[in-house]
């Protein structure tokens, strides 16, 4: 038997895998705390693929984590097998004629969308037997987790479109300024935002859109702050104390402003609108579920158009 073939036959494939998360992480410590391992165990099974394979697969010292180009060719054969085992379940249900498996969809928090929600039920009924779960993140963390395959779907805005990812407008939001009704300013309206410079604010932080972030500093909105959260439904929660004022999705905060426990500031029309994206990876390395959502939120957009704000 040729020597190389009997590397690849006593070679753990598990190995394969687990050096595919220490490059998709950037490290042996980042890898662990994802995969929930302790670090020495993983650091020690990196070390026996490398003596499988005798080469070294990586650089790891004060200097950082760096692929050598061994563990490049490494890497892209490990990213080849883990895509070809992502859609096994894609391909088995083709054959079995059902849609089997997992949908795994990460939306931002407290996102309200009527064409999503439709898009899901249709998801739900049409395939019984297809495994659907939600998880909430900011909107750059989205993005990645379906660049690199750990999400099917992602529900984002997005601040610049990357040419790796499919991007399909499902709905547009509009952000309002909010204040509690036990703040001073609640039943007044403005048309100058800039009067409300002085204001203390409640911010969203790091996950704030770029639509939003511009319309503040040209109204210098937000200078003074009280704090905030990149969580919706905790900055809701902030505002509704009434120590300072803050944007909200119009969708978010609808039902408070019925209940008179928010109200809406801004009386001008020209307030900070941005599309929500449903974001998949391209052809072919999409899922199969992630097809079916994808066609079937196209098909619903032919009939009614993205829904507004």
């Amino acid at each position: 038997m040729h020597p190389n073939e009997m590397l690849w036959r006593r070679l753990d494939w598990n190995l394969i895998r687990l050096f595919h998360e220490i490059v998709q992480h950037g490290g042996v410590t980042a890898a662990a705390k994802n995969l929930g391992r302790q670090q020495p165990a993983t650091s020690q099974a990196l070390s026996r693929l490398e003596d499988q394979l005798g080469v070294t697969l990586c650089e790891r010292g004060p200097a950082g984590f760096s692929v050598t180009p061994e563990g490049q060719i490494v890497y892209e054969i490990a990213s080849e097998m883990v895509e070809l085992m992502r859609r096994a379940p894609d391909l088995l249900a083709q054959t079995a004629g059902t849609v089997r498996g997992q949908l795994r969809i990460v939306i931002m928090t407290q996102i309200v969308d009527r064409a999503f929600d439709e898009v899901l039920q249709a998801m739900a009924r049409r395939h019984p037997l297809l495994e659907i779960t939600i998880e909430t993140a900011p909107w750059q963390s989205i993005l990645e987790q379906v660049r690199v395959g750990d999400a099917d779907i992602g529900l984002s805005y997005v601040q610049m479109l990357d040419q790796v990812l499919t991007y399909e407008p499902l709905s547009s939001e509009t952000q309002q300024l909010y204040c509690a009704a036990a703040h001073p300013l609640y039943g007044q309206s403005f048309d100058n935002p800039r009067n409300l410079a002085g204001e203390y604010f409640f911010l969203t932080g790091r996950d704030e859109p770029l639509e939003l972030a511009n319309y503040r500093r040209q109204f210098e909105l937000g200078k003074r702050s009280r704090g905030g959260s990149e969580d919706l439904g905790e900055l809701k929660r902030l505002i509704l104390t009434g120590a300072a004022i803050g944007f909200l999705p119009t969708r978010v905060a609808e039902p408070e402003v019925r209940g008179k426990k928010l109200w809406p500031l801004l009386s001008c029309a020209l307030l900070p609108t941005y599309p929500v994206y449903m974001v998949t990876r391209p052809m072919p390395n999409r899922s199969l579920p992630a097809q079916l959502t994808l066609d079937e939120a196209r098909r619903r957009l032919r009939a009614t158009g993205p829904a507004m704000a």
